[in-house]
């Protein structure tokens, strides 16, 4: 339902519910006929969803009982953007700007209400006459009252474009649009979607009109003021096979809201049927479904990121949904945009997303049940010298009411009765002064320093023979001199056509120079003058040369730190000279700004410029000579016109063109500080681009063959016209840094940031720590830690890998002879003539292996032979080898033991054995495997054998008789020689053993068993 005439919409909307049986309405479009037809459909009690109808009433659900609303902007949830804006900036005296009519009236009213509901006291209402232009505005006397009254104003009018266009070019030229003020637009329109009012018919910009409203504050949704929404709609209407010739793009708020509106209803349509089991009659129950939109959360068709694909991507409150308050009204996202200057888009500042209150009632609190959360997007952009936004009421009050000026009176008087005292210590004051002003501690003589020869100074230098296209480095070279014994400088040469009277002014300047020390200020060594015809100024010699050497040396690699530390030496060097006494640079230039030993800027010829100036229209001397056959025209010696204000510019083309009588006109603090601001915006460029701020092809070899520019110098002398360097690489440069630059470039000096304000800016976005010989110290002790990492973590490598191969050792060789080989010492074959060995068989090997895999086999005898491992590594034994069945052990070697093997070899048969009960054949349980053990002990001759696969080896009759005695074993038993029974008993007699008889072999034993 669109809108119509005469309430064409009511009458509609009555047709369809009674003869053609609509049961479910989305819209009208108007707030009027809005009104009408969601009071019949609450009546009615079926669904109606409003998509742009926008006022404030609509909010009343005691009324408009099964009313739901998806626009993203209504004057009520705009209204609480703007609250929750003037709390978070901690206002509460706002005033407000409208007009008359019913559209003004009914937006003020929800204003109002929102703020007296929250303790917002509006001061002033400044009521125009509808259509009113700026000039009755000006001619109506409300913008003094204004003046009087507040700091804060919010323009609400029924023409939100061309009202507030009025609006504020009437503040403008009433002097009211200063950064003591805040100008807060909500932008309520009655189209979807209209331009930025700045801009034309022609989708140009119209300069004029923005700069009214630079400075201003902008609230609307958070899609506001770019094209977040345009572009991807049109995408994704071709992308359904429509095309958009057939639609208004005027109206694009409409088609969106109308594809929300339609969603909500099918949603809650589809939650309803599943609660009632698919009963038709609900889809059509207004104040049920209404019920169901409230704190409803779904995927919509815009985002703050534009137009969404209508899919979620994550679990709670998204900024892709739409929300739905407790009164199952659209809970939308907003922000507020800074107009700022010199930019041609608005910048957000601060982002504003709903979240909902818990335990909380709609209908009975009358509100949404939801807060804004103010999430700070840009900070320190207001045009004030903290940029911080200003509060709502001066410090002493609109009329200098708060404050008490009886004080300053009595001090005023005192200081009157004081003044006689205060005159009198002036006047010894002045003496003194002149009297420290005539010791002249920055004077040099010539007798107390030595020039030092271009050849002389090239072997000090310290940075090669490397050149650049504007290299300063002869300069450095002929320009040199030692004062004292050790004290190098360099220094500017006039020529001396008569002897230099200084004025007053001009000794306490100098005094001050000599006096000032700071990190980044060059120290100004002194002047000489009137000997040998010449005036010197001496200043410290830096011998990594200026940043041109520097930046425009391609063998040289900068990268963001450099820049960073580059541009934070300049500003704070910068911001001491200008709260120093001196107050300002006067001549910044890149030839200006030397490198020393450390990395480190230093500023130099600061202040004396314009002395000098004088001193050449006074006559006293001429312009700078440079030595040795140097080119005048040289690059640096003209190319100082373009780091210069124009408003400087002009001054000392005045100056120039004045006679003697006229005087010499002077440049207030200020100016000569914005100044120092306009040449810190080219230098920053150099530094930032690596480019010089001339026109591509400009000559720079001072031969000036095609006089390009020589030219380009002589167009901005006078400062009638000025020159700017053009950025054409944006991507690599924070935008806000751009944005500065511009700034600091601005022809009037009025609106250049304050030093302070450049500073904070720039190490905001051009971040680091530190000098530069810190941050290469960081480097080197992060390297360092990173080594140590190393070594330690290969150690660790090598520890295990000598871990393992230890283990590989002891497993091939017995500990005692491991350990002697790692040691150095060779191991010599030796006889023991007290030992033990034991030899073990499986009985029936052949006759199992037959009937098993190879595998199988290997399985079993690994488990068996590891657990007999285990037993032998309780006692003092070592196995010997492995073969096939067959396992060796033996006790007494390499180490002697005493007797001590016969009870260790005993206990390790016996273990041996009761470990086979137990064991069970894998793979042919319960089948048990039985063995032969047999063990005799005697001399033993023992040792290592072998290179490639070492062995620990045992050799002699006692090894051959302990093999005959487990060959000629019973299954199952321990057969030991009689040798080994006799020894047995005789030290160790708990041991049990009984005669099996006597058994033929080579030679005749008595046989002994278990």
């Amino acid at each position: 339902m669109g809108c119509g005439e005469s309430f064409e919409g009511v009458a509609v909307g009555a047709d369809m519910y009674h003869q053609q049986n609509v049961k479910a309405f989305i819209g009208p479009y108007c707030n009027a006929e809005m009104d009408a037809v969601s009071k019949m459909a609450a009546f009615w009690n079926v669904p109606i969803i409003g998509y742009m109808a926008a006022s404030n009433v609509f909010s009343d659900k005691t009324i408009y009982k099964t009313l739901a609303r998806v626009s993203l902007r209504t004057t009520n949830s705009l209204a609480l953007a703007v609250y929750s804006l003037i709390r978070h900036y901690g206002w509460n005296r706002v005033a407000i700007a409208t007009n008359t009519g019913p559209m003004a009236f009914e937006r003020t009213q929800a204003f109002e209400e929102i703020f007296h509901a929250r303790k917002i006291t509006v001061v002033k209402k400044l009521m125009f006459e509808e259509n009113v232009d700026s000039k009755g505005m000006m001619a109506s006397g409300y913008l003094e009252d204004l003046r009087n009254s507040a700091r804060i104003v919010i323009c609400l009018f029924s023409s939100t474009r061309e009202s507030t266009k009025e609006f504020m070019q009437a503040v403008s030229l009433s002097g009211l649009k200063t950064h003591e003020y805040v100008y807060i637009l909500p932008w309520l329109q009655a189209e979807a979607k209209d331009a930025s009012p700045w801009i034309g018919a022609d989708g140009q910009m119209v300069q004029n009109v923005k700069e009214f409203f630079t400075g201003s504050i902008i609230i609307d949704d958070v899609n506001g003021f770019d094209n977040t929404i345009l572009t991807p709609f049109k995408e994704r209407v071709e992308s359904n096979g429509m095309s958009v010739e057939d639609l208004n793009l005027q109206n694009i708020y409409g088609y969106i809201h109308l594809y929300d509106a339609l969603k909500l209803y099918s949603l809650a349509a589809r939650i309803a049927l599943n609660e009632t089991n698919g009963n038709p009659n609900v889809t059509t129950d207004g104040r049920y479904l209404w019920n169901k939109m409230r704190r409803m959360t779904f995927p919509g068709l815009v985002s703050a990121e534009g137009v969404s694909s209508g899919q979620v991507t994550s679990s709670h409150l998204r900024s892709a949904d739409v929300f739905m308050d407790d009164l199952a009204e659209r809970a939308a996202i907003y922000a507020a945009f800074y107009v700022a200057p010199n930019r041609d888009d608005v910048m957000k500042m601060v982002e504003m997303n709903p979240i909902p209150t818990p335990n909380c009632d709609g209908v009975i609190n009358k509100s949404g049940c939801f807060e804004l959360r103010i999430t700070d997007l840009l900070t320190g952009f207001w045009p004030s010298t903290d940029g911080h936004l200003p509060p709502d009421e001066p410090a002493c009050g609109f009329r200098n009411e708060r404050c008490d000026y009886t004080l300053m009176i009595v001090i005023g008087i005192l200081a009157l009765v004081a003044l006689l005292g205060v005159g009198a210590g002036f006047i010894f004051f002045r003496v003194l002064e002149n009297r420290a002003l005539a010791k002249t501690s920055w004077r040099i003589f010539r007798d107390d320093m030595r020039i030092v020869s271009a050849e002389e100074m090239k072997s000090m230098l310290s940075i090669g023979s490397s050149k650049t296209k504007l290299s300063n480095m002869a300069r450095f070279a002929k320009h040199h001199a030692v004062i004292g014994t050790n004290t190098h400088a360099s220094f500017h040469l006039y020529p001396q056509r008569r002897p230099i009277s200084f004025i007053r002014t001009d000794l306490q300047l100098l005094s001050m120079m000599k006096m000032l020390v700071h990190d980044n200020l060059n120290p100004f060594m002194g002047i000489a003058f009137n000997e040998k015809d010449e005036l010197l100024v001496l200043w410290k010699f830096c011998s990594r040369g200026t940043i041109q050497d520097i930046i425009y040396n391609e063998s040289v690699t900068l990268d963001s730190k450099f820049h960073a530390a580059f541009v934070r030496d300049i500003t704070l060097g910068l911001e001491y000279l200008h709260m120093s006494p001196i107050g300002y640079h006067g001549s910044l230039t890149p030839w200006a700004c030397l490198i020393d030993r450390n990395w480190m800027v230093k500023l130099t010829d600061f202040a004396i410029a314009n002395c000098i100036e004088r001193w050449e229209k006074s006559g006293y001397v001429t312009k700078e000579t440079l030595k040795d056959g140097e080119d005048k025209s040289g690059a640096t010696q003209l190319t100082n016109v373009l780091y210069c204000a124009p408003e400087l510019l002009k001054n000392r083309e005045q100056n120039r063109r004045r006679g003697m009588e006229q005087g010499w006109l002077k440049q207030s603090q200020a100016r000569r500080q914005a100044g120092d601001i306009y040449s810190f915006g080219i230098v920053m460029y150099e530094i930032l681009f690596r480019a010089l701020p001339f026109p591509e092809g400009t000559d720079l070899t001072g031969k000036f063959a095609d006089k390009e520019f020589s030219e380009l110098c002589e167009y901005v002398r006078d400062g009638s016209k000025t020159f700017k360097p053009v950025i054409a690489d944006r991507s690599q440069i924070h935008p806000d840094i751009i944005a500065l630059l511009q700034d600091c470039w601005a022809t009037n000096p009025e609106i250049r940031p304050s030093i302070r304000r450049v500073r904070l800016n720039t190490e905001n976005y051009l971040k680091v720590k530190g000098s530069l010989v810190d941050q290469m110290m960081r480097m080197m002790e992060q390297y360092a830690n990173n080594l140590e990492k190393l070594v330690q973590e290969r150690t660790g490598m090598l520890e295990d890998a000598n871990k393992r191969a230890d283990k590989l050792l002891n497993q091939l060789l017995p500990s005692y002879v491991a350990n002697e080989l790692k040691l150095g010492r060779s191991v010599a074959p030796k006889t023991f003539k007290s030992a033990s060995v034991m030899f073990s068989d499986i009985v029936g090997f052949t006759t199992l292996c037959s009937g098993s895999s190879p595998l199988e086999v290997v399985t079993m005898l690994n488990t068996v032979y590891t657990g007999f491992d285990d037993l032998i590594n309780k006692h003092e034994a070592y196995k010997v080898e492995t073969i096939g069945d067959a396992y060796m052990v033996a006790s007494g070697i390499p180490q002697e033991i005493g007797v001590r093997h016969l009870m260790h070899l005993s206990d390790v048969a016996l273990e041996i054995m009761a470990f086979l009960k137990n064991y069970e054949i894998p793979h042919m349980k319960p089948q048990k495997i039985r063995i032969r053990i047999g063990v005799h002990t005697g001399t033993v001759a023992a040792g290592v054998v072998g290179l490639t696969t070492p062995r620990y080896c045992l050799f002699g009759d006692t090894v051959n008789m302990a093999s005959r005695m487990e060959s000629n074993g019973l299954p199952e038993r321990i057969q030991i020689s009689e040798a080994f029974k006799e020894a047995l008993q005789k030290h160790y007699p708990e041991f049990r053993v009984k005669p099996r008889g006597k058994v033929e072999l080579k030679a005749s034993f008595e046989i002994f068993g278990d």
